[in-house]
């Protein structure tokens, strides 16, 4: 019995290993889509695009800084991403008509969507962190139900679908933490670096549209 595979083990964990399963993939698939994203606005990279962006404000050319934000990407474990800045300083830049309270107001509200767009997938990760432990304690429950029902019985054959039945109950809250834990702990990794990011991305916003408008002047 201690010699089974992890296959074997997975196999006797019951029908709620397979929804754990999908689960477990479905949570690894968002944590690298959501990791890859992320590591698009370091702080070095949101350094060097406000800074290339504002000296070409302060030439005056915003021709070539309107084509930077568009154009302009870092390059990421082997991706080219773009950062979420640039959309809100091209937001900037085809509104320059504005007054600065409008166009700081209008600049924080595209920020806005743009925060929208990095928590994307994030409530999946906190849904599965949330119930996977539950789904694992209902695969528990199941085992021990089978278990119980094999030891009404007076047929000493039936001693092994005890010990089934209690490696069910086992295996399936095991699979329960193995999925929430990691869920859990990058739901709070990635929603902590999206607030810790907000500052640099204020700072940016308030930077440029106040030399964008000193320019102007």
């Amino acid at each position: 019995m201690f010699d089974q595979s992890l296959l074997e083990l997975l196999m006797r964990g019951g029908f709620t290993i397979f929804i754990l399963l999908v689960s477990s993939i479905l949570s690894i698939k968002v944590i690298i889509e959501k990791f890859i994203q992320f590591n698009s606005f370091k702080e070095k990279y949101i350094n060097d695009f406000t800074d290339i962006i504002n000296e070409l404000v302060q030439q005056r050319d915003l021709t070539g800084a309107l084509a930077l934000c568009k154009t302009y990407s870092v390059s990421s474990l082997f991706f080219k991403l773009s950062i979420p800045l640039a959309n809100v300083f091209k937001y900037i830049f085809n509104n320059t008509h504005l007054t600065k309270e409008e166009l700081t107001e209008s600049a924080y509200n595209k920020l806005d969507q743009e925060i929208v767009k990095l928590e994307k997938g994030l409530g999946i990760l906190a849904t599965l962190g949330a119930i996977s432990p539950f789904i694992g304690l209902f695969g528990t429950v199941v085992g021990i139900i089978k278990s119980f029902a094999a030891l009404s019985s007076v047929d000493t054959s039936h001693y092994a679908h005890v010990m089934s039945g209690i490696a069910e109950a086992l295996i399936a809250t095991a699979a329960g933490l193995f999925v929430a834990i990691p869920s859990v702990l990058f739901y709070n990794y990635f929603t902590k670096r999206i607030k810790l990011t907000l500052p640099l991305f204020d700072e940016a916003i308030q930077n440029l549209i106040r030399t964008l408008k000193s320019s102007k002047g």
